[in-house]
This record gives structure tokens, C-alpha cells and sequence, in this order.
């Protein structure tokens, strides 16, 4: 079996210990393996790489258990930079039931990267990651405001307040003015209704016979707690913002090659550069790039016979936000990503076809990255001659049935526009 270094480590990660093995091959072909336990806490790591450094581990694999590895990373690259870390998917270093031990698993890890059998996960670099930290966190307090918003509205259905029947938006400016009004309970319904704004003052009608619940007591009280918590996540969200925006300045020129995309507005463009980089050789290659992603076909073949298989599981914070610009760019006129939904989805159904456009969106970002070039438009592929006559007979034959004698010619080719003129230097 080829061997790709000369020594290798193995850890197998826990919450509270790190069982390391260190793989040293011999020249006679047998390989000499050391085992030892360190605690999780920042002292046991430090004997670690001490211990590594010792041995001239030159490469380190781990598992990427849960986030009990990233301490470990952390420690590995702050207090030894120059050493490989290798972070490898668990499934593919799985041991045979019955047969499994924190030490056969660490010197197993050490086996398959002494010998290259696993490939390393992408690891991004610390301003990344921190950058990739915020914006995963920011999904979070998103989701969490989505939550809290429905616990409120659902908590006006039961009072019999219907706001959400005649308000767009139950808790814009209006319905929060509203809802205010009716929490202090010293306004009639026509006085909260009189608080609506904008066009949402042509329904005042329907507004009074919506308002017209009563809140009990303790209702009133988690309204209060509920819209108290629903102010407090949106000053976590505009404080995560202003962060975001903070750390996006190293990455200026790729954020403004992306907006260019229909689709992608600012928060999409600072997710999709935390979770992928700026930088493509990471990935080498779109297709690579678009299965690391989550967004690139399975396959599943065998006999010769192709069957269905779901997309590949990949970086689902990456997958979340390339759907949400897909169905961004699908709704906005005259891209070329309208063009294309409304073109597949008679075939594939929109799951389906929402998916082929976040893939090709991922793509298009891969090459613009590479090559520091703006987004454009595909130009229209020419209609090839067998496809087109088979259209002209199509299409005329159901002219002929509609009873209309149809004699077509060739469109003679449009002459060369003349060069603008371009006016003379002023002296």
C-alpha cells in the first residue's frame, strides 16, 4: 500500500478526552503505532501538540464529531501553523460493528491518512470562519424572528383578532401601532383603527371588524413578553448586520461581482463567501464545488440501470441560502433565471427546477470568483436545423387546422449597423 507520509496522527474526538495515535512507517513495511490519552481542556491540548512535535507529525486527522473538533483545530493551528489538519467526514472512516474502541479508532484514522485513503474536508481560514460564524448565527435569530412572529399572530387568532386577515403584514408599522393601542386598552376600535398607514387606511372598514376580539389578562401579558422579545432579536439581527458588513470588507471586489447576479442581494452574497471563500482552487472545479454544496444530482446506477436518487447531502447553510436566491431570481422579470424556471418546470416541477437553478447559480458564482468577471447573461443557443424544421411543420399544421393557408420564406439577413460616428478631439 503506498504511503503519502512518513508519519500520521489519529485522534479520536470527545467531550471530555482525545484518544491520539501516532502511525510512523518503517522501511521493512511494518508500521509502529503509540497511543495516548490528553484531556479536552487547553492544557491537554498543549501536551498534545508538544507530544506532536516531538514525534515531527508532519499531518493530523480528526473526525468532525458534532463541534468537540473545533477546539482542537483552534488549537492545532494557533499553536503549530504550519501543520496539516485534516478534518474527514465520519462516514467514510467508519469501523465494522462489534469491533470498535476509542483506540482502534484513532489508530485507524492514523492508517488511512498515513496512506491518503480519506480526503480532507475544506477548513476555512480564521477570518472566514469567524465571517461564516456570523452568518450562521444571523439564520438562526432570522428563524427565531419567523417563530416569535407567528407565536404573535397566533396568539391574536385565539383572542379572535383577525389582523392577519386584512394586514399583509400583521406587524408592520401599523399592526405593531395597532396592537399597541389595544395592549393599553384605553382606545375604541375605531380610535386603533384610525393608527393604520398607506394604502392599509383604504381597509379601516374591515380593520374596526377585525380588532373587534378582546384579549383576556394572560394574554395580554405574553403578548407583551412576545413583542419584547421580537424587538430585542431585531436590534441582535441590525448588531449582526453591521458586523457582517464589517468583516465583508477584505472581500469588497468578490461582494460586488456577485451582486451583479439576479438574485443575490447583500445578506446572500455575505452567507454564500462565508461558507465557499474567495478563493475556487480550493475546489478546483464547479462540479466539485456544486456537490460540496449540496445542490449537484445524486447518482445512483447499477447493472447498467440508472435510478433516482435524491441531490447529495452537503453544506446546508450554503443549500438554504442558494434556494432562497434561486426563488429570488426566478421572480424577477427578465432574467435569465425566469427564463429557465418557466422553461423546466412543465418537466421537472418546480422542486426539481428551483434546485437546477440554485446549482447553476453556485456555478455561475464559481466561475466569477475564478476569473474576476462580471455575471452575463447565456447568450441564446442556436436552434439546431433538424429541431427547427420539425417546429415549422408543427407549427404549421396547426395554423392549417385553425384554417389559415400558411406559405413561409426565409427572413433575409438583416444588414450591418453602421458604426457610430465618434466625434473629433476638441483642442
Amino acid at each position: 500500500m503506498e504511503v503519502l507520509f512518513d508519519v500520521a496522527a489519529g485522534i479520536d474526538v470527545h467531550r471530555d478526552i482525545l484518544v491520539v495515535s501516532v502511525r510512523r512507517a518503517s522501511e521493512k513495511g511494518r508500521e509502529k503505532v503509540e497511543t495516548r490519552t490528553y484531556s479536552t481542556f487547553h492544557d491537554g491540548l498543549v501536551q498534545m501538540v508538544a507530544w506532536f512535535d516531538e514525534q515531527s507529525v508532519p499531518v493530523v486527522g480528526l473526525e468532525s464529531t458534532g463541534v468537540y473538533w473545533k477546539p482542537v483545530v483552534l488549537a492545532l493551528r494557533q499553536i503549530s501553523p504550519s501543520r496539516l489538519v485534516w478534518l474527514v467526514n465520519p462516514a467514510e472512516v467508519k469501523k465494522v460493528p462489534g469491533r470498535k474502541t476509542d483506540v482502534k479508532d484513532s489508530e485507524w484514522l492514523s492508517k488511512l491518512v498515513l496512506h491518503g485513503l480519506v480526503a480532507p474536508s475544506f477548513l476555512p481560514p480564521a477570518e472566514q470562519a469567524e465571517l461564516r460564524q456570523l452568518t450562521r448565527f444571523r439564520n438562526k435569530a432570522v428563524g427565531n424572528k419567523t417563530r416569535t412572529k407567528n407565536r404573535i399572530i397566533k396568539e391574536l387568532e385565539s383572542s379572535g383578532i383577525k389582523l392577519a386577515s386584512v394586514c399583509s403584514d400583521p406587524l408592520g408599522k401599523s399592526g405593531r401601532a395597532m396592537l399597541a393601542a389595544m395592549l393599553e386598552g384605553n382606545k375604541t376600535v375605531d380610535e386603533i383603527a384610525n393608527l393604520a398607514r398607506g394604502k392599509l387606511r383604504e381597509k379601516i372598514p374591515n380593520l374596526k371588524r377585525a380588532l373587534a376580539g378582546r384579549f383576556t389578562e394572560a394574554t395580554r401579558f405574553i403578548l407583551r413578553q412576545l413583542l419584547g422579545d421580537l424587538s430585542h432579536i431585531e436590534r441582535d439581527i441590525q448588531a449582526l448586520d453591521e458586523q457582517i458588513t464589517q468583516r465583508l470588507t477584505p472581500y469588497q471586489r468578490e461582494v460586488d461581482l456577485l451582486l451583479g447576479m439576479p438574485g443575490l442581494e447583500r445578506v446572500a452574497v455575505a452567507a454564500i463567501l462565508a461558507e465557499i471563500g474567495p478563493d475556487m482552487s480550493v475546489f478546483e472545479k464547479a462540479d466539485r464545488l456544486a456537490a460540496w454544496g449540496g445542490v449537484a444530482p445524486g447518482s445512483n446506477e447499477s447493472a447498467g440501470k440508472a435510478k433516482r436518487a435524491p441531490a447529495r447531502k452537503g453544506d446546508k447553510y450554503l443549500r438554504t441560502i442558494l434556494v432562497q436566491a434561486a426563488q429570488a431570481g426566478k421572480n424577477k422579470r427578465g432574467s435569465w433565471w425566469r427564463e429557465t424556471y418557466y422553461r423546466l418546470v412543465p418537466r421537472l416541477g418546480q422542486p426539481k427546477t428551483i434546485m437546477a437553478i440554485a446549482h447553476k447559480m453556485l456555478v455561475a458564482a464559481f466561475y466569477m470568483l475564478r476569473d474576476s468577471v462580471p455575471y452575463r447573461a447565456p447568450s441564446p443557443q442556436p436552434v439546431p436545423p433538424a429541431k427547427a424544421s420539425r417546429l415549422v411543420q408543427q407549427y404549421t399544421k396547426k395554423l392549417a387546422a385553425l384554417g389559415f393557408d400558411v406559405a413561409l420564406s426565409p427572413i433575409a439577413a438583416l444588414p450591418p449597423a453602421a458604426p457610430a460616428a465618434v466625434p473629433a478631439p476638441t483642442t
